[in-house]
């Protein structure tokens, strides 16, 4: 609780506590661990992390932690941390010597799968997201093509890159898609194996250019796009990632606030971090593009490019004696997959097979076979199960079902549903059609694009509208008549044409730095910090960043560590405007200098003194550069208030 509510001072010494209270238990040292590292105590987060691995040697979780954390050979870090490194990690005490050194060749295609390695650290078998990664990478390291990518992960730690070798990371993507046992040895040997490569790899260089697409999402690490602001002003890259979907910002009650509340902020920021989006449906490209409007951000159509997903999902088959075992028989069931959350509607799809059970007898209709995640926010869901027993004797809930198992099922339906408020493509419907099956689906955001005349609609809030599209595929005839039509024109992409393709769309956009810098049009308030909730008057400052001497924003306000940090924005040349930094009080005296356009002023004040730095804006429209120099002592940005002077005026 304290740490939820930013007192991490008491949290820390709560957990410091529970550390020493259960000397064989390292949950209060992952959670000490994750907290250093989400303000900014990248060396005290490794510490820890340690320190949980000392007790449980192999714990996958802290292994995927430290991988990250890890300075390179030289960096400042105490002897005995890396003593005790070397010993969690198994490591040849020479091993990070013996690394080469990275670089980037000029316009370098980079896939940054950050969250994928992330994702294994605590669970193995993909689903949506990491499953796009997956297919993708393998597509580009199984095939031979003229395609060089290098697949790598950020670090907070390093701030930059760690390539990936293909060998390690192609044999565990491959070993992820198998099961989902995490205690299974050849997956622990491998995975333990590449967390010990990241440790003592070193950073990518980049030289010009280079294009880093991300293949997922980037919120865990607050200082991500800082980075990659950082890299782009160098000219050293041209940052372009995948957009799923925009569904936090469109549907928030769907999701927990928190998850809520941190995708706005990487919303907020991404808008002016990126030289341009890939999308994965039109419906989602349309989103960004008003979404970005509405955010006062807004980017160009021409840097928005579609990638479908409308890929080959057909594997390997585990054979129709696998059904015995789930109590199912061939053609006796209709599939659902999707993780047990709100948005998929699970509840709208138990009240339409009420409704045939109410018009065919219960006897009579298949079985729902739903296979996915345990999800959230699914109280309602589950009571409703509890609460009425027919329901529960023709609803089966299936986790963790491998890649062949899942294909099984497929082969075997008699057709599958997705009556999903909301998607951003919608995976589970191009499964369908890949195995020949139809797919059952809403009519509403992207599911149209992924099911095209294949599909048959109906709308998700109407559970009479869902149960009579269902009860007209019941019919053998017409069901027998689209399955046809499925065979005989339907043609996924394959992995390869979709990595291809999204490769080539990305190397087409062109940087855009003037054009992805906040626009200040008049008075307001910027926040440094890490707002639970963001007033009407005030907007997020994070994007205004740049520069290595910043540290991660935390709920007081950002530091500033070292020269290297500024306030960008674009300034629409409003007469007689000032921007106020507002620094808060620190324990020591503090000296600053701060550089204008050329123009400079140092500034020194006295412990527990808040201030707020005033500066004269130009009166011509462009970029603004602040560069904050502290000389001596630590400074803590908390706002950036721009306001008309009215004697001036």
């Amino acid at each position: 609780m304290e740490k939820e509510a930013g007192v991490i001072e008491r949290a820390t010494a709560a957990y410091e506590e529970a550390a020493r209270l259960q000397i064989q238990n390292v949950e209060p040292l992952l959670h000490l661990g994750h907290m250093a590292k989400a303000w900014w105590q990248p060396n005290d987060a490794a510490a820890y992390f340690v320190k949980a691995l000392l007790r449980e040697p192999g714990n996958l979780q802290a292994l995927s932690e430290l991988a990250r954390l890890m300075p390179e050979r030289g960096a400042d870090a105490s002897p005995g941390f890396w003593k005790d490194a070397v010993t969690v990690f198994d490591l040849d005490p020479t091993a990070a010597e013996k690394s080469n050194f990275s670089l980037a060749a000029p316009h370098a295609i980079l896939f940054d799968v950050t969250d994928l390695f992330a994702f294994f650290g605590q669970r193995r078998l993909p689903t949506g997201i990491q499953r796009v990664q997956i297919e993708i990478s393998l597509a580009l390291l199984d095939e031979p093509t003229d395609i060089q990518p290098i697949f790598c992960l950020y670090s907070g730690a390093r701030r930059g890159w760690i390539a990936l070798p293909h060998d390690e990371f192609q044999a565990l993507c491959h070993l992820a898609k198998q099961s989902d046992d995490v205690t299974d040895p050849a997956w622990v040997r491998q995975l333990e194996g590449l967390y010990r490569t990241v440790a003592v790899s070193p950073t990518i260089q980049l030289s010009t250019l280079a294009v880093l697409i991300n293949l997922g999402t980037s919120w865990a690490d607050r200082n991500y796009l800082l980075d990659v602001r950082n890299a782009r002003d160098r000219k050293a890259m041209i940052y372009v990632p995948l957009v799923f979907d925009l569904i936090p910002l469109i549907g928030p009650d769907w999701f927990m606030q928190s998850l809520v509340r941190d995708y706005r902020t990487w919303f907020g920021s991404m808008l002016h971090s990126v030289d341009g989006c890939l999308a994965i449906s039109q419906a989602t490209r349309q989103d960004l593009i008003d979404q970005s409007a509405m955010w006062d951000a807004p980017i160009a159509a021409d840097a928005v490019s579609v990638v479908p997903l409308n890929g080959d999902f057909k594997q390997s088959s585990a054979g129709a004696d696998v059904l015995q075992q789930y109590g199912l028989k061939p053609g006796d069931y209709v599939l659902m997959v999707s993780t047990l959350e709100p948005r998929k509607n699970h509840l709208g799809a138990f009240r339409a097979w009420l409704k045939l059970a109410d018009t065919l007898g219960e006897t009579a209709v298949p079985h729902l076979v739903c296979v996915g995640g345990h999800g959230w926010l699914n109280d309602d869901l589950h009571q409703m199960l509890r609460s009425n027993p027919k329901l529960k004797h023709m609803v089966k809930i299936l986790h963790g079902v491998p890649d062949d198992r899942l294909a099984t099922l497929y082969e075997h339906c008699l057709f599958s549903l997705y009556p999903s408020f909301y998607e951003g493509w919608g995976l589970p419907v191009s499964e369908a059609l890949s195995y020949g099956k139809v797919p059952a689906i809403s009519a509403v955001s992207s599911l149209p694009e992924a099911g095209g005349a294949y599909a048959s609609y109906f709308n998700p809030h109407d559970a009479d509208d869902i149960a009579e599209t269902l009860f007209a595929l019941l019919d053998r005839n017409v069901l027998a008549t689209t399955e046809a039509a499925i065979a005989q024109s339907y043609a996924p992409q394959t992995w390869l044409q979709i990595a291809q393709n999204l490769v080539a769309k990305a190397q087409l956009i062109k940087p855009r730095l003037q054009d992805s810098l906040i626009g200040i049009a008049g008075p307001g308030t910027w926040l440094m910090s890490l707002a639970r909730e963001i007033k009407d008057d005030m907007l997020s400052g994070e994007a205004m960043r740049h520069g290595d001497g910043w540290l991660v924003p935390t709920n007081s306000g950002c530091r500033i560590n070292g020269r290297g940090a500024a306030l960008w924005f674009f300034w629409s040349g409003l007469p007689n405007g000032q921007a106020e930094i507002h620094v808060a009080s620190m324990p020591s005296p503090v000296h600053i200098k701060v550089e204008l356009n050329g123009l400079s002023q140092e500034m020194l004040w006295e412990p527990e003194t808040p201030i707020a730095i005033s500066l004269p804006l130009p009166d011509s429209a462009g970029p603004v550069h602040i560069n904050l120099i502290p000389l001596t002592g630590e400074l803590m940005v908390e706002k950036v208030v721009v306001i008309q002077d009215p004697i001036s005026c």
